[in-house]
């Protein structure tokens, strides 16, 4: 009777700890859950309220990036800075000039080249610290998507990350349909950065 009553102790003891594990786990949730939304609602009021930023402005978003737009422009094609020189069966040079292109040849491509240095306190790929769209005629939305020259500038990838206090040259390019480009109706640009939204407007 007595090891019966000794195991039964033990199983209702680790029982409890099993009851108390639960309790914390899902305080810790809650907890988390509460906070997300939290900060959801603050962005929402945030965003509401955009701060405008200009050319060869630096703005920075606390312990996320610090950005200076160099450049705005549509085109057909972003060309790559420098000229790729290969060589042939005969050791004869021969250049190639690589460019991004619209994938549509009625769209235009509207992008910003722009100087991005990480605050951030780890490895991030840039889409964890920065978002940005085209916004036309105040309500149309098109995404951008980042792209930056390879090491030898002769081409461009798509695949963008920094390490701490790293800084890059990002393009931040959207495809848009030339008739809205030709239009006279106003196109922005927009950066969502932790909290804060910015605004260039081209228009």
């Amino acid at each position: 009777m007595e090891k019966t009553s000794a195991f039964s102790k033990v199983i209702l003891f680790l029982c409890l700890i099993a009851l108390i594990v639960n309790v914390v786990e899902t305080n810790q949730i809650r907890l988390q859950t509460q906070s997300a939304n939290a900060e959801t609602l603050i962005q929402k009021i945030m965003h509401k309220f955009p701060k405008e930023v200009k050319l060869n402005q630096k703005f920075i978003s606390e312990n996320i990036a610090e950005i200076i737009i160099k450049d705005k422009n549509i085109v057909e094609k972003i060309s790559a800075p420098n000229v790729k020189v290969l060589y042939n069966y005969w050791g004869e040079p021969y250049s190639e000039n690589h460019s991004y292109l619209a994938k549509d040849e009625n769209n235009r491509l509207i992008y910003l080249n722009t100087n991005v240095k990480s605050l951030y306190n780890k490895y991030a790929s840039l889409n964890e610290l920065i978002k940005a769209k085209i916004i036309y005629d105040d309500k149309y939305e098109f995404d951008c998507f980042p792209i930056v020259t390879t090491k030898d500038k002769t081409d461009f990838t798509s695949i963008v990350s920094f390490m701490p206090l790293q800084s890059q040259d990002v393009y931040f390019v959207a495809e848009m349909p030339k008739n809205f480009v030709n239009s006279n109706k106003p196109i922005s640009f927009e950066f969502l950065i932790g909290n804060n939204k910015y605004i260039l407007k081209l228009r």
